[in-house]
């Protein structure tokens, strides 16, 4: 209950700070400019996958402009204010896909800062991007609908993942070919268990819950 309290007043100082003064501003203020600007989406490298991705994009991706480049591209325009980025990174458990924000973290105009809008576990560190991606559809579905909410609500911004998640209803699907065949099949008012293991503990997952016909995130764990 604390922890909600201290939020509400994070946010409420936050939201008079940003337009008392007109320099500092909320990440939804921030995110604004999001379904204006071209999404430029980073191809891996990786040919089988990268078509792959091309496929899901195209078809899916319905909130913003959006285009495809290379990572030599990312590279040479990450810090312009021109773009949003959706790409993959790693760190020492998982891979993940990244919306960011392009531009210069140092540049006094806030509005015109690159930053991480939101990061997504996918696989375990340093995957090919292979097998480990059968449910690619429901991670871009979850990335634009929580960078959708957060233009909404300061809330969805800070809370990140976690602040898209509904209540799951129906049954949750735990086995990996059960779990597969139900999402593929788009299977009415049930959920899937997502685990992604971390690549350097044994202990260290991700969890999430996924719905198979809305791409909703139910629950989501780290």
């Amino acid at each position: 209950m604390m922890k909600k309290y201290l939020l509400a007043a994070v946010l409420f100082f936050a939201g008079t700070v940003a337009w008392g003064e007109g320099r500092m501003y909320t990440r939804k203020a921030k995110l604004q400019d999001f379904t204006a600007k071209t999404l430029r989406v980073v191809l891996t490298g990786q040919e089988v996958f990268d078509t792959m991705l091309k496929e899901e994009i195209s078809s899916r991706w319905m909130v913003s402009p959006y285009e495809f480049c290379t990572v030599q591209e990312y590279h040479a325009d990450k810090l312009s204010d021109m773009y949003y980025f959706l790409r993959f990174a790693f760190d020492d458990h998982y891979t993940y896909m990244v919306l960011s924000k392009s531009g210069d973290p140092e540049n006094e105009d806030q509005l015109k800062q690159g930053f991480d809008v939101v990061m997504l576990p996918v696989a375990p560190a340093h995957s090919t991007l292979g097998s480990d991606m059968e449910y690619l559809p429901a991670y871009i579905d979850i990335i634009q609908r929580y960078a959708t909410r957060a233009r909404e609500s300061d809330n969805v911004a800070y809370r990140g993942l976690k602040g898209i998640c509904s209540k799951p209803f129906g049954p949750v699907y735990t086995d990996r070919d059960e779990a597969m065949r139900a999402f593929a099949d788009a299977e009415p008012y049930a959920n899937i268990k997502v685990i992604i293991p971390s690549s350097v503990s044994e202990k260290k997952r991700c969890e999430m819950i996924i719905s198979t016909d809305t791409h909703e995130l139910r629950r989501f764990k780290k």
